[in-house]
């Protein structure tokens, strides 16, 4: 897998970011930065240009883990991971409205990750 490609974690809960973190490392990934608001991550990527971002859906305030995918694919067509600790129909239409790779329900796996990162990434880079 490219390990140099940047990735931007989307997520409220310090505890599951720096999991997510950890995960990422462990695939190879070196270039991560993280935001916990979707208002965060819009700061970050003026300096920031991540391929991916991994979002959780529910954030604490602000936008939606959604709304911030749709503002920033506004501008950039950058894909989205979600994850999320809710399995509810209502927030996975909301997403089929952007551009995403996989929709994962939270408790996720080093495993699960690394299967979806491996599909998805190795696939567009054929």
């Amino acid at each position: 897998m490219e390990m140099d490609k940047k990735i931007l974690i989307i997520e409220d809960d310090l505890i599951l970011s720096l999991s997510l973190e950890m995960m990422l490392k462990r695939i190879g990934f070196t270039h991560i930065e993280k935001a916990e608001t979707g208002e965060e991550a819009l700061e970050i990527l003026a300096q920031f240009k991540p391929d991916l971002l991994l979002v959780d859906i529910q954030l604490g305030v602000g936008m939606t883990g959604i709304e911030t995918v749709k503002k920033i694919q506004n501008t950039a067509l950058i894909p989205a991971l979600y994850i999320t600790g809710n399995s509810d129909t209502f927030f996975r239409a909301q997403a089929e409205e952007t551009q995403f790779l996989d929709y994962l329900i939270k408790p996720i796996t080093y495993r699960e990750l690394n299967e979806v990162l491996n599909t998805h990434l190795v696939s567009d880079e054929r």
